[in-house]
């Protein structure tokens, strides 16, 4: 790669016995200014990236990982974090690191920016945990395409690639709850050249090394991934000579495709964007996803078939760069909430194979899990005595789920034709592989690393998981019970309703019954109190009044006043985002009961509180509409 320098990791930690390691300095972090390039000997940036989140070098935050890894393979990468984007600024802090010689790539940050902005009752959020000191306001609502129009009035000849969470989970048209209307392709709404998503390691790699080789932007069309948009025009047949579209994709012989409704005919047909829904939802497996169009008035939306997820050595060269692990000395001694969770943290895999209804991991990190390896996993753990702060607490050993680590489809032939949207529902699927056994070991192994005084689990842990491995999972839990909870351990059933856990695609009651039975029985024999957090959702697409009744009552009966509730989010993408829009459910074509009026939503969440004072009234006529009578009283037991 001639012209490219490498960015190598800082020799040396300078720590002295019984002192913390000093905090690095600027020059150890990806250049944010053209003065910071220059003393590297840099004159220009290759690549610069766009973050909505402030800069912190770690690698759970997801523009340095790119980052880092782009500056690995010898490219000149500089961050822009956090810029101002309002006209008074007049663009200063989007020119600081020049125009790069390849392209922009924009994120809005780990968060969508509307989930990031507003709450569920869609009230502006007066904090926000990836900013310094949690200071609201500074990024945009809609924030990759704000970015993107920005970048491309004061660049409009360099090319701009949008990427992340939030354009991943607006790749197609989605409904959007904060607006409460259906909206176009996010690649359609600002002038991003390309949409990368997923989490993005192949795509922005091929694009880069493919830009670097002289090809043009615009060519730059068949990247697995990605989505593109040609010009369109309905009204012309379907032939080369009719248009940008239709030359490209006569070409395109070998590639199967789904046409899917248009932007026009989901807006105007509720049922109609049921059915889409349906349709994209089947084309996630990277080995027999085929090619999604999608017509937007003048335009067409062409989705790619996703990239293969990333090999366990590259993800474990990944997590193994030269990370700080630490915010840029720029926010002082700002605290950053987000970083303070996860400082400590070590992500084992990515991506989910359950497929939840309400979550959007598997739109974004993808349905197949791919883990690290134990030895790569182990050195991160060595590595972290070198980090100001460590006191010898591992705050979490996981990542989309705790203990699907090195869990994957065991028959190959089926995998490359399989459509199923969960390897886990309704039932656990006979060729996925559930055994606890390399996860056990490698608990054990973490706990005896030196220096580690203890390292915790703390969420996502799949019961069914443990149920559904008869050789390993009781193990499983005695060894995460007796030796990785720290006093509470969040787990989430979600809801007790037989209706609505189908809807879900959770586990039943029955089932998280059983894990708590385990729980509390290992617990004593470990002479630890421990409690379960159980995280429950109020306003799910397919919930009743009734269904939070019986929630509500089966709460009481267990003495629990949840203390951290959650109401139903409605995010771009996800099968009951589809279902609260349309009020079908997807995959049958039924209708769905949707608790979308305003007074049913507050009942809904008023029963899983109606302990406290603001929620009282509202709990009780929730029972009368419900038809059911007062709660007798009890002695509230447990509390979270």
């Amino acid at each position: 790669m001639a012209g490219l320098v490498q960015l190598k990791s800082k020799g040396g930690s300078g720590k002295r016995a019984g002192q913390s390691p000093p905090r690095p300095g600027p020059e150890a972090f990806l250049p944010t200014n053209l003065e910071e390039a220059r003393a590297r000997g840099w004159d220009e940036l290759d690549i610069v990236l766009v973050n909505g989140d402030a800069y912190v070098d770690h690698p759970t935050f997801g523009i340095p990982l790119i980052g880092r890894l782009l500056a690995s393979r010898g490219f000149r990468v500089g961050i822009i974090c956090q810029p101002d984007w309002t006209d008074a600024s007049e663009g200063k802090d989007f020119l600081a690191c020049g125009r790069p010689r390849l392209f922009f790539g924009i994120s809005s940050g780990n968060m969508d920016s509307m989930v990031n902005h507003y709450t569920a009752g869609r009230k502006r959020r007066d904090s926000d945990a990836y900013t310094p000191d949690a200071a609201p306001g500074k990024r945009p609502d809609y924030a990759s395409a704000v970015y993107a129009r920005r970048l491309k009035k004061l660049f409009p000849d360099t090319p701009v690639i949008i990427g992340g969470v939030e354009s991943s989970l607006r790749r197609l048209a989605h409904y959007d709850y904060w607006s409460d209307r259906v909206r176009r392709s996010i690649i359609v709404d600002c002038p991003a050249d390309i949409l990368v998503y997923g989490m993005g390691e192949a795509p922005i790699l091929e694009i880069a090394r493919r830009l670097v080789a002289g090809e043009d932007i615009s060519g730059l069309t068949d990247v697995r991934g990605t989505a593109v948009r040609f010009k369109y025009d309905n009204r012309l047949p379907r032939t080369k000579e009719s248009g940008d579209a239709w030359r490209f994709l006569s070409a395109q012989t070998d590639r199967a495709e789904v046409w899917l409704p248009s932007y026009e005919e989901i807006c105007a047909d509720k049922k109609v964007y049921a059915e889409f829904s349906r349709l994209y939802h089947l084309e996630h497996n990277h080995e027999n996803a085929r090619v999604l169009i999608q017509p937007h008035g003048g335009h067409l939306v062409y989705i790619n078939p996703p990239a293969p997820p990333p090999s366990t050595e590259l993800i474990d060269a990944e997590y193994e760069l030269a990370f700080t692990r630490l915010p840029h000395p720029m926010y002082g001694d700002a605290k950053i909430p987000a970083w303070e969770q996860i400082r400590f943290s070590v992500t084992i895999l990515r991506g989910c194979a359950a497929g939840c209804s309400f979550c959007c991991i598997t739109e974004h990190q993808g349905r197949d899990v791919v883990s690290r390896s134990e030895a790569s996993v182990l050195r991160e753990i060595e590595s972290l005595k070198d980090i100001p702060g460590w006191t010898g607490v591992v705050s979490d050993i996981g990542g989309a789920t705790a203990n699907m680590w090195h869990m994957v489809c065991t028959d190959e032939a089926w995998h490359k034709a399989c459509r199923r949207a969960s390897c886990v529902y309704p039932n656990v699927c006979e060729k996925f592989g559930t055994d606890h056994g390399p996860l056990i070991q490698l608990m054990r192994k973490v706990r005896a690393t030196p220096g580690v005084k203890k390292a915790f689990v703390a969420s996502g842990v799949r019961y069914d998981l443990c149920f559904d491995d008869e050789k390993n999972g009781d193990e499983y839990i005695r060894e995460l019970v007796a030796n990785h909870v720290g006093g509470h351990l969040k787990i989430a059933p979600e809801h007790i309703s037989p209706g609505v856990v189908r809807v879900m695609k959770k586990p039943g009651k029955e089932m998280f019954e059983r894990f708590r039975e385990i729980f509390d029985k290992e617990s004593e024999a470990a002479g630890k109190e421990q409690y379960l957090v159980p995280y429950f959702i109020s306003g799910h697409p397919g919930c009743e009044v009734k269904d939070m009744v019986e929630l509500s009552d089966y709460l009481d009966e267990n003495g629990w006043r949840p203390q951290q509730v959650q109401d139903f989010t409605p995010t771009p993408m996800t099968l009951a985002t589809d279902m609260y829009y349309s009020g079908y459910h997807p995959n049958t074509g039924e209708p769905v009961h949707i608790p979308n009026n305003a007074d049913e939503k507050v009942m809904q969440r008023a029963l899983l509180q109606p302990h406290l004072p603001q929620y009282r009234e509202l709990a009780k006529q929730a029972r009368e509409q419900a038809g059911v009578g007062p709660r007798p009283a009890k002695r509230a037991r447990k509390s979270d």
